[in-house]
């Protein structure tokens, strides 16, 4: 799942219609630069490069609302935040940065950054955005295990053990709901693009993650927490 702009920049064609409702294309790299933060290793720019390149592969024309939405939903990212308190903070940093264009727009935007702390669309055009940001669940198996350590690598502060080997099977332990209440679905992805193109890898992928072997639970059970469990994010 290589990235065809693996740095994206203003000037991304999927970026085409924000630019022309009045989002420069120098202000989209203004927001791009958040994502270049030093603690980010998932949720950086080449994460929002790959969901451009997506929407652009599955040939799908993002409105302006969808456009600010995928640039944003991560704007804000402090590992160990509360659940939600990101997509929250993100939203408000959208309605700041967009400040000019057309209210409803903003406002659908933010409403599709909202969605996205539970991965949950409220509305058909929130549908696209939040299956490109879970579209790293299909990758390779190589490439999953990879993401699934970036993830592991902006929140291994929050996990007080010195062991790699056991701070990495802690993470993949708090993970599993989140990817059981994935499977549950009848379709992690509801946009017919994304999900025909994503799904049955995706669900590949989940399936050998719960397959791992799993730490004995009285161990488990007999120590006292490293951390908040809840302040480990959901996240692909």
């Amino acid at each position: 799942m290589t990235a065809f702009f693996t740095a994206p920049t203003g000037t991304h064609p999927a970026l085409a219609s924000l630019r022309r409702a009045g989002f420069a294309a120098q202000r989209i790299d203004q927001v791009l630069a958040i994502y270049d933060e030093p603690h980010r290793r998932y949720h950086d720019r080449e994460h929002i490069g790959e969901m451009l390149d997506a929407a652009l592969g599955l040939g799908v024309a993002l409105t302006p609302a969808q456009s600010l939405a995928l640039l944003f939903h991560d704007a804000v990212y402090v590992p160990g935040a509360a659940r939600g308190s990101n997509e929250a903070m993100s939203a408000q940093l959208l309605r700041v940065y967009a400040h000019g264009l057309p209210l409803d727009c903003i406002e659908r935007a933010v409403a599709i950054v909202l969605d996205s702390a539970a991965h949950v669309a409220h509305s058909v055009e929130a549908q696209i955005v939040l299956d490109l940001d879970l579209l790293r669940l299909a990758a390779p198996p190589p490439e999953f295990d990879r993401y699934s350590r970036a993830i592991l690598a902006e929140q291994r502060a929050l996990i007080r053990l010195e062991d790699e080997d056991a701070a990495w099977r802690y993470f993949c332990r708090l993970r599993r709901p989140f990817f059981e209440r994935l499977l549950e679905r009848d379709a992690i992805f509801m946009h017919p693009l994304a999900r025909r193109s994503f799904e049955r890898a995706a669900r590949q992928n989940l399936r050998a993650a719960l397959i791992a072997p799993r730490d004995n639970a009285s161990a488990w059970a007999s120590w006292r927490a490293p951390f908040r469990e809840r302040d480990i994010r959901e996240t692909a």
